[in-house]
Formats: structure tokens, sequence, C-alpha cells
């Protein structure tokens, strides 16, 4: 069976609040309409779960994602996906999933995350995750045996200014 991951960086956030707090800018906002608007109708982001992490950026770009998406996924806060969260833990948790899945997080974790996913070691960054991009990992699984995450592609909503 397909097995497809999409993980996605939260888009552009406000900077006035505590980190914590920080929910997304206006800009952030936009940035977020261009991905959907994009994707839309498309047939090409349909997670079975959408996992973020529980900072308000992640949240709101998650729940945003799911709206603007039309998606029917529920949104789920999922330890492991904070900026600097050991990637380990996270990689762990989605390599048992067996359904499909989009992870909403930050940078640095997101690129160890996708880095240990696809070649096994967290330090060798292979995807850079700009603001408000989507990274599409597959592979298939059957039962506890799968093959290795394979990049399927990957977009930035500046790809449709």
């Amino acid at each position: 069976m397909q097995q497809i991951l999409h993980i996605v960086r939260h888009a552009h956030a406000s900077t006035a609040e505590p980190d914590e707090d920080r929910p997304l800018s206006q800009k952030g906002e936009r940035q977020i309409d261009r991905l959907c608007q994009a994707l839309r109708g498309k047939s090409l982001v349909a997670p079975n779960e959408i996992w973020h992490s529980d900072l308000k950026r992640a949240i709101e770009t998650a729940q945003q994602l799911a709206d603007g998406l039309e998606l029917s996924a529920p949104l789920k806060t999922v330890d492991g996906l904070r900026p600097f969260d050991d990637p380990i833990a996270a990689a762990e948790i989605v390599d048992d999933s067996t359904h499909d899945l989009m992870v909403v997080g930050h940078e640095p974790n997101l690129s160890s995350l996708a880095a240990h996913l696809i070649t096994g070691m967290q330090t060798l960054e292979c995807v850079v995750f700009q603001k408000a991009s989507i990274l599409c990992l597959k592979r298939l699984k059957v039962g506890p045996q799968a093959t290795p995450w394979q990049i399927e592609w990957h977009l930035h909503h500046r790809l449709f200014k």
C-alpha cells in the first residue's frame, strides 16, 4: 500500500508576541492562501490526519490548510515538532503510521526530520524548508515492512505569486 507524508513548515508569523504565542501574520495568511489556491481540487493533498506542534503559528497553518483545501482530516497536536525538538521521536511515530499524514512544524526540526526519514541520518540536511512550503514524501508499506521514503515533490508559496 502506498503511503504519503506531507511535511509543512508554518507560514510567516507575527514577531510582536512571545515565541509560543506568535500567530500567523497577514503575510503568512496570504502565503497559505496561495498554496491552497494552487493545490485545491488537484487531489495532491489528502491526509487522513494532520499533525502539528503546539505553537500557535503551526496550529493556524494546519487549520488554514485544512479549511482552504477542504480537508476532512482531524487536526492533532503531536509532541516532537517544536523547532528544537529531537526529530527521532516524531520520525518513529511517522514510521509506525500506516495512513497518509500531514505534519506541520518548524525549522530546524523539519529539515532534520526529513533527512532522517529519507537518509536515516538527521545530520544530512537534504531539504531546507522555506516558510509556507510543503514536501511530499511517498513509500510503500505493507504491515511492518516499508520501502524508504522518496521525495515526490516540494512546493513553496512563491511559485504561485
